[in-house]
């Protein structure tokens, strides 16, 4: 799943359905740049994707459900869900650009920097040659312990 889906799904989860009417979300501006990493588990990050994602409200009720809401959803989400690239790379804060109107409700953006890797497993007949090998595009599979066990020795085994 892409930032801009865990976004999305974020918001939508979150918010009223009748605060969710003309609403869209895309992707804009979007930029590769080559970062390469061996993950582990024959996977090789090969870049990421760097985008600004646009979320979008052509009727947004402000008069009904204050705009706050949305803003205090979007840190949110970018404080406990984007990847840890978001930080890597200095991404810039999310943006809001609010269009107020006397019939209460509003056009409202919402501009979030975000960044998603392209990421590389090794397969034997994979779409992707690379480096001498056959690879295919997947999610990070990120393994991480849930124990740790010490075993320390002390003084002179003989």
């Amino acid at each position: 799943m892409s930032q801009l889906e865990s976004l999305t799904a974020f918001i939508t989860a979150n918010l009223p359905p009748d605060a969710m009417q003309m609403f869209s979300s895309s992707m804009e501006d979007c930029e590769l740049i080559r970062n390469a990493k061996a993950l582990g588990n024959n996977q090789r990050r090969i870049g990421v994707l760097t985008y600004t994602a646009r979320l979008s409200w052509d009727d947004f009720p402000y008069r009904k459900y204050s705009p706050g809401l949305i803003y205090a959803l979007v840190l949110a989400w970018v404080d406990e869900f984007a990847n840890e690239l978001r930080d890597e790379l200095k991404l810039a804060d999310p943006t809001v650009d609010p269009e107020f109107d006397d019939e209460g409700s509003c056009i409202l953006d919402v501009v979030v920097p975000l960044v998603d890797p392209l990421v590389l497993r090794e397969v034997e007949k994979g779409p992707i040659p690379f480096k001498g090998k056959k690879w295919d595009i997947v999610n990070p599979e990120i393994w991480e312990a849930s124990q740790l066990e010490f075993i320390v020795q002390r003084g002179d085994a003989s």
